[in-house]
């Protein structure tokens, strides 16, 4: 039996974005095959769930993995904290999981945190894909973009594409899955009032689009004001890493509209295990995005929870989660920032019943497609046996990350704002 070490950069806590919860179910289903999995949290180790399946929890200490992984046959490791497994235990065979781009996310906020990040993660990214041993993602379209920076960074080679001409071997696709069977339902919110249609969004992030869906919602205002409904957005559980400027402007859009509290409301964020339930406490996950690089992407965890709890889901084209979703009929899917559109699919999602079970019956084919023992087949075969990429010695380089400096103006202002706040 090989002894894997799971490294993720989220600390896992009750509260999770989708990586930590990525990471909480790895920790959950990588035993099933046999193979022994030690979680290295860079949180509190109190704060981690309480699961049977982590027997062995370590804490994450820089400047001592050799010692905290000198036990283990291989790691599994994502993000920032990556970086620290490839430097400090170089001999040890690693899988990279680039399943959330987030150095196409952070490039959204560089008008409020400066080019300090892109420079942090293109460096990042230059490093891990030029030693790492092993990548994960979570489509198609992620390979694609993947493959063409491990080209460039000289892992696509002759002997590589000798040994393996597909490549699976150095880079394969492991997205999101889906549980097969949930728990009873625990409702988290209250009782809707009566007649009243229930819209989740989540959490709020710059590529996302909520004015068209405002926009559309007012629409349907417009056409049916005995139509009685509700949107539902979720605060971020890590505000001090991800800006909120989106999720404050949406806020104060709808104070002046006078839905805030009414028509538009702010839930907190639900503890992992209680996904499904606030998603089957709702009618409909909308959630529509614009264009961009981002878009073409990411998976878009929250369908697949959605998909899982029996929960429509309007969106928009593009993206491989909208793709899934069209191919297999199993939501609606519209042009990007077309309101008229977006308008006519709630209509359609809200009050055409046999619409709503053809779609239903798609998402149950599709969450065949996205069973977790399918999705983790690649990582189950590395972890089985863990290896080191023979030819990346010989191939591989490093390349400098090059950004210009900050504008003085941008750096008056961060000056002025550790000044004031110095925490």
């Amino acid at each position: 039996m090989t002894r894997i070490a799971l490294v993720c950069s989220e600390p896992l806590r009750p509260r999770m974005a989708g990586i930590g919860i990525r990471y909480q179910e790895l920790a959950h289903r990588l035993p099933r095959p046999g193979i022994e999995i030690v979680v290295v949290s860079a949180g509190e180790l109190s704060q981690v769930p309480d699961l049977p399946a982590i027997s062995d929890l370590r804490p994450f200490e820089r400047g001592a993995l050799a010692t905290t992984l000198e036990d283990c046959d291989g790691v599994i490791a994502q993000g920032q904290l990556a970086n620290d497994v490839l430097l400090e235990v170089p001999q040890l065979p690693c899988a990279i999981d680039l399943y959330d781009p987030w150095l196409v996310e952070n490039l959204h906020y560089h008008e409020t945190l400066g080019l300090d990040p892109y420079r942090n993660d293109h460096a990042t990214w230059v490093l891990q894909l030029s030693r790492g041993d092993f990548f994960v993602c979570s489509s198609e379209e992620q390979r694609n973009f993947y493959l063409g920076l491990l080209t460039a960074l000289g892992r696509v080679n002759p002997p590589r594409v000798a040994a393996d001409p597909d490549l699976q071997s150095l880079i394969a696709i492991a997205p999101f899955g889906i549980p097969q069977q949930l728990p009873p339902h625990r409702p988290i919110l209250e009782s809707a009032p009566e007649g009243t249609r229930r819209l989740l969004f989540g959490g709020l992030y710059d590529w996302y689009d909520p004015w068209t869906l405002l926009d559309a919602l007012a629409l349907l205002e417009e056409s049916n004001r005995d139509r009685l409904w509700q949107l539902l957005l979720v605060r971020n559980p890590n505000a001090e890493a991800t800006p909120q400027q989106l999720f404050q402007q949406v806020e104060d859009w709808c104070r002046e509209h006078g839905w805030w509290g009414s028509k538009v409301l702010a839930v907190d964020w639900v503890a992992f295990e209680r996904r499904y339930d606030l998603l089957r406490d709702v009618d409909l996950m909308v959630t529509p995005h614009r264009p961009s690089l981002e878009t073409r992407l990411s998976l878009r965890t929250r369908f697949l929870d959605a998909i899982a709890a029996g929960c429509p889901a309007v969106t928009t084209e593009g993206g491989a989660m909208s793709r899934w979703l069209q191919g297999f009929e199993a939501g609606w899917i519209v042009p990007p920032q077309d309101t008229e559109a977006l308008a006519e699919a709630l209509r359609e999602a809200l009050d055409d019943e046999e619409a709503l079970e053809r779609r239903s019956r798609g998402a149950e084919r599709l969450r065949k497609e996205f069973a977790w023992e399918r999705v983790l087949e690649p990582l189950v075969e590395f972890c089985r046996q863990p290896r080191r990429d023979a030819n990346k010695e010989a191939f591989a380089f490093c390349p400098p990350t090059l950004s210009p400096p900050d504008p003085p103006a941008f750096r008056a202002k961060r000056w002025l704002r550790r000044k004031i706040s110095p925490s």
